[in-house]
């Protein structure tokens, strides 16, 4: 499975709410860094801060327009991510970037534009 292949993958299973899944493709010591939220280093950190943005009850998913990757191993996505909540879903665009070594994602940056969840 190359880089790219791998990225997708993770990002399917958080499409599907198979958390456990995605966890699966990441490093125990994977570095997330997300915007607005200090960075996560490991399973456990990780989880807290996903903890913050999705309750477990929300699904997420993503509609991935682009994807390059190149030879260091990274994999950089463009992406709308939409936020399922009981009263409404919110949608926005993200520029993803992962870090793949030894065939799991060791980092993980997201950027976006926060302003939009402080809108209405």
């Amino acid at each position: 499975m190359s880089n790219a292949e791998l990225v997708r993958t993770f990002l399917e299973r958080w499409d599907h709410s198979d958390i456990a899944g995605a966890f699966a493709l990441m490093s125990t010591d994977i570095v997330y860094k997300n915007t607005g939220y200090p960075d996560a280093v490991g399973h456990e950190a990780v989880r807290n801060t996903l903890a913050r943005l999705i309750d477990g009850t929300t699904p997420m998913t993503s509609v991935i327009h682009a994807v390059a990757e190149n030879t260091d191993g990274i994999v950089m996505t463009e992406r709308t991510d939409t936020l399922h909540h009981p009263n409404g879903a919110i949608s926005f665009p993200v520029m993803g970037a992962f870090d793949v070594s030894n065939g799991l994602i060791s980092g993980w940056r997201d950027y976006f534009d926060a302003s939009i969840f402080k809108a209405g």
